[in-house]
């Protein structure tokens, strides 16, 4: 392959990605920039108007305004053909400047375009159809954008919690379109239509499967890809079939009275020829064809049109109407996403609006025809053991209940029952996995959103949320507390689960909804009374768990992660309004909160009081803003359509800590995992630091012949203290001679701390490869005294070296 064809083939690579990439499944790359416009706008209305009121019906003039612009910049164009012209623009965009599609933006001039056509005045049009292009249109759309969503904030500020959660779910619905990767929406969708009885009930009440609508919708969203790829690589060979004649032609003399070379006519017509299918004729490559699709799916058309019946958009409403809905979080192409011109040609919006449309349509279509039964109790088990088995594979060797029954104390009993043996009340967890001392608690909740939660009904969207999040985190709440508290369980067919060595319990909500936006918001939920400080689990989409799931390496990885995400802290001061922007951020920087000094000092009263420094950068920190951040993500999904060879995203840490952490999880000593999530969770420095003790330790063993061991303790304001031993063996020495003394120096120095586990790392004498792994994670009584003469140095000699947890160092570029 020549230098030129490798050229041009990654550039075809390139654009190929931008297509396939998630219409903003994201945040924008230049959210920043968008922030400050609405904040100057919002500066502009507020100062114009007496009160906000008149600041938001300024925003509403100018709202319709642009709602015309839209319209004249549409030059008399069809609906079909502007809807298409624009989506080409921004792949084209996309590919070649790195721009982020808009899907929100094209739905406005859709909508907008829509109520144009069944207008019973024609619009007046003041430009030529042949001057129209798309960037303009565009333009129009991304500002009415910004304006419409000004009114929500201008018309109801978020005053209070309740108020400010709605404001954060409405904008969401408004801005942020599937965040999930088709091919996992897919597969959701053929699981949950795949039963034969739900396909019965939905022929029945729609006139066609489940299955059948998932298969159609799927062949609407990929054709239209197929067709604007195929026209892509057509405008390419010929451009790859013109640069010779150019070079030729750049190099001859010119003779204007000799005839054209036919072949440059011919590759110069084929270069306009695929421009125009590009432009002119782009219309034809989004239209929808029903025996195209009869032919790849095998229905027949009757049951292809009654889906696309089904799912295309019918609306009386004017332009005002639609357009308010839309800005409220109700968008209409959401359970409409096909558009129709007067002459009965239809197109798909843009392809993040087909799979999702589906469940919503079908399960609002059962419901109000009271056929839900059937559906549900499909739903339940199916979301339940998807979510159980992603986590089963990511945690190997774990323990692991599904659908567990087990015994409470019934608060209705005449004497109250303190005994986990004299328990009453039966009730049931979803999942329980058990790896090393953590337990993990996963409650699935498949209810979904209605149409009125989405459009900022607070009352229906608090009802929603508290059936997602809080039933879920009650319900785990519930099961967490009778493990740390009974520390064993009693199941219903009479078994007695001992738990007494677990000491961190994390829960995990799994629904089908995805709440970005909403659920990355832990202080405004605290705040609104969604949840309590006490009983925060992590809450999250089945397919945003997949995601985390796949790139997960190592189950340390998760606990950590779970720890933080979970820490309202943490998400006070990272705003994202996509689950994996945070994982991302993780993974990379490993998101995290100074904590504060004042805390921990008063937790370990032995230590020093707060450093200058460490005060200061807790009391400094602001919220940020988080940026999308899954392009590498995309990327390595994408890689093997694309041709690429990209690196799947790897938590950010030192080499020699990997190495170790690696080491001491395929040995599964008791602890390994504690262990390995500690020194994951070390900063950088730390990381560099602790990756050389082991090496250095050596140095000195090679002088004097001794064993030798450095301790130091992790703490944290989470009350997680951990103490580590780096301990390198003497010349001669074996590592269980090192353990006989080591394991009651190790008790005694957590006693001494009130460390919450320890453990000691035993290398060779070398300081080349780990021997051992002690642990000790016994509860701890504060009042107690380490044993007499186990020559414990005082504490203060550990104060200074305490490291702190937190970012990554710098990713290598």
């Amino acid at each position: 392959m020549s230098g030129k064809q490798q050229k041009a083939r990654r550039a075809r690579q390139k654009r190929q990605k931008a297509q396939r990439q998630r219409a903003t499944g994201h945040a924008a790359p230049g959210v920043a920039t968008e922030l400050a416009l609405m904040v100057e706008r919002f500066a502009q209305y507020t100062a114009n108007s007496d009160d906000n009121s008149g600041a938001a019906e300024a925003a509403r003039q100018r709202l319709r305004e642009l709602a015309r612009t839209i319209e004249q910049r549409a030059c008399g164009l069809d609906l079909l053909k502007a809807v298409s012209a624009v989506r080409v623009g921004m792949i084209m965009k996309q590919g070649s400047h790195g721009i982020e599609q808009s899907a929100a933006a094209l739905e406005v001039i859709a909508l907008v375009l829509a109520c144009r056509d069944r207008a019973a005045e024609p619009v007046v049009v003041h430009l030529d159809p042949a001057r129209f292009t798309p960037d303009p249109l565009e333009a129009a759309a991304r500002e009415a954008l910004s304006v419409g969503s000004l009114i929500g904030i201008l018309e109801s500020p978020p005053s209070n919690a309740e108020q400010a959660v709605v404001f954060r779910s409405v904008q969401r619905e408004v801005n942020l379109r599937n965040p999930v990767y088709p091919h996992m929406l897919l597969d959701t969708l053929l699981g949950l239509f795949g039963d034969e009885k739900v396909n019965d009930v939905c022929r029945e009440v729609l006139g066609f499967t489940g299955l059948e609508a998932v298969r159609v919708m799927e062949a609407v969203r990929t054709a239209p890809l197929s067709s604007i790829q195929q026209r892509f690589s057509r405008m390419e060979d010929a451009r790859d079939a013109s640069l010779p004649y150019l070079e030729a032609f750049r190099d001859e003399e010119r003779d204007s009275t000799s005839a054209p070379d036919p072949g440059a006519v011919r590759v110069a017509q084929a270069m306009f020829d695929a421009v125009s299918d590009l432009t002119t004729n782009i219309g034809a490559a989004t239209l929808i064809d029903v025996s195209a699709i009869a032919s790849s799916t095998g229905y027949e058309p009757t049951v292809i049109e009654a889906v696309l019946d089904t799912f295309t958009l019918d609306s009386d409403l004017g332009p005002d109407e639609t357009l308010d809905r839309f800005f409220r979080g109700d968008n209409p192409l959401r359970t409409a996403p096909i558009v129709a011109d007067p002459a009965g040609r239809r197109v798909l919006v843009h392809d993040c609006l087909a799979l999702p449309a589906v469940r919503e349509v079908i399960e609002t279509r059962l419901k109000a025809a009271g056929r839900m039964t059937a559906y549900e109790d499909h739903r339940g088990p199916w979301v339940e053991k998807a979510a159980i088995d992603l986590l089963e594979r990511a945690l190997p060797n774990a323990r692991v209940y599904r659908s567990l029954n087990y015994f409470v104390p019934d608060p209705r009993a005449a004497q109250p029952q303190l005994e986990p043996a004299d328990f009453t009340k039966r009730v049931e967890a979803d999942g329980l996995l058990l790896i090393d001392d953590v337990a993990l608690i996963i409650e699935v909740k498949s209810v979904s959103l209605t149409g009125e939660a989405r459009g900022g009904v607070a009352r229906r969207l608090r009802g929603k949320l508290r059936d997602i999040i809080t039933s879920a985190a009650d319900q785990a709440g519930r099961l967490r507390d009778r493990i740390l508290t009974d520390q064993r369980l009693r199941l219903d067919n009479g078994e007695w689960l001992d738990l007494s060595r677990v000491r961190e319990v994390h829960t995990i909500a799994v629904g089908l909804e995805d709440l970005s936006g909403v659920t990355t918001a832990i202080p405004a939920l605290l705040a609104a009374g969604v949840l309590r400080r006490d009983n925060i689990p992590w809450t999250v989409s089945i397919h945003d768990l997949r995601v985390v799931c796949e790139l997960l390496d190592r189950p340390s990885e998760l606990i950590l992660y779970l720890r933080r995400r979970t820490q309202p802290e943490t998400t006070w001061k990272y705003r994202a309004v996509d689950e994996l922007d945070l994982f991302m951020l993780f993974l990379e920087a490993h998101f995290f909160f100074e904590p504060d000094p004042e805390r921990l000092n008063a937790d370990l009263p032995w230590s020093l009081a707060p450093r200058t420094g460490d005060q200061r950068r807790h009391r400094e920190q602001v919220p940020q803003v988080v940026e999308s951040r899954t392009e590498p993500l995309d990327a390595w999904y994408y890689a093997d359509e694309d041709g690429t060879n990209a690196a799947k995203p790897r938590y950010n840490a030192n080499d020699t800590i990997i190495r170790l952490v690696d080491a001491i999880t395929e040995a599964a000593e008791t602890g390994w995992l504690a262990t390995c999530t500690a020194l994951l969770s070390l900063n950088g420095g730390a990381q560099r630091k602790f990756g050389r003790l082991a090496k250095d330790l050596a140095k000195v063993v090679r002088q004097d012949g001794q064993h030798h061991s450095v301790t130091t303790l992790l703490g944290d304001d989470t009350g997680r203290h951990m103490l580590l031993v780096w301990a390198c063996i003497g010349r001669r020495e074996q590592p269980a001679e090192a353990a006989e003394y080591l394991t009651p120096y190790l008790k005694a120095k957590k006693i001494q701390t009130g460390a919450c586990r320890a453990a000691c790392l035993i290398f060779d004498s070398r300081g080349q490869t780990l021997q051992q792994v002690l642990y000790d994670n016994t509860p701890v009584d504060r009042d107690a005294a380490p044993e007499p003469n186990a020559g414990l140095f005082p504490l203060e000699r550990m104060t200074r070296s305490i490291p702190r947890p937190g970012r990554a160092q710098r990713p290598k570029r």
